[in-house]
């Protein structure tokens, strides 16, 4: 294709040499066919085409009666590798690969944060929750530092890992008040297709979301928590 359309512009041009000096209108018209003619002319691969996969989420039962504060959600930290829309798989060894041909919406980091939010709102845990920029005062920020989010092959049997730290700190000083590491393993049974994987994410995802809340409401219980040291 690409070389029939540098074929057409210098036959267009050798052309053009052989017409009257005063014949601009059928040069405009020359000109603009050999234009129409390069901008079909794609030199450059197209993209693959992606499909694009939301993270299944299940809603959770309220806990309790609201604490007395207000709490800012971040978005997860993760590594550069983390930190994309890529579906990571571990085939063996320490190699990471993707998926191909499929993403997630959005970041890992910002999929896990969404996936938070509705988990606390869900809950009930405290009685008003904000988002990193958003205006407000927040005496509670809860940070959460992502390590694993992906498939791992053990023993041929496909294993999504969600890996996370998580730290409640006192928004005025400072002060870490309390931390829960969360490790969740869960085995994909049904298969070894995308489909299959997807909704696995999406159960332990749903796990880390209840360790998260329920380590959460009982910390947010403990007297003077904003004096407290970690726990």
């Amino acid at each position: 294709m690409i070389r029939l359309c540098l074929s057409f512009i210098h036959a267009s041009a050798a052309f053009w040499q052989r017409l009257h000096s005063g014949s601009r209108a059928l040069l405009g018209l020359v000109l603009g066919l050999s234009m129409a003619m390069l901008s079909g002319c794609n030199i450059l691969p197209e993209s693959p085409q992606l499909t694009h996969y939301e993270l299944p989420a299940t809603r959770l039962a309220p806990i309790g009666s609201p604490a007395p504060y207000t709490l800012q959600l971040l978005t997860p930290y993760a590594n550069r590798t983390l930190n994309t829309q890529r579906i990571l798989v571990n085939p063996e060894g320490h190699e990471l690969r993707a998926y191909q041909g499929a993403a997630w919406v959005d970041t890992t980091p910002a999929l896990l944060r969404e996936r938070f939010a509705q988990a606390l709102l869900d809950t009930q845990l405290v009685y008003a929750l904000t988002f990193s920029g958003e205006s407000g005062a927040p005496e509670l920020i809860l940070q959460t530092h992502l390590y694993r989010f992906q498939v791992h092959y053990e023993q041929g049997q496909p294993v999504v890992h969600l890996q996370l730290n998580t730290q409640l700190i006192n928004r005025q000083t400072g002060k870490i008040l309390a931390v829960h590491p969360i490790h969740i393993q869960r085995p994909v049974t049904e298969g070894v297709h995308l489909d299959q994987v997807i909704p696995v994410f999406g159960q332990a995802a749903d796990e880390a979301s209840r360790e998260l809340t329920q380590w959460l409401s009982h910390t947010l219980q403990q007297p003077h928590l904003l004096e407290g040291r970690p726990q």
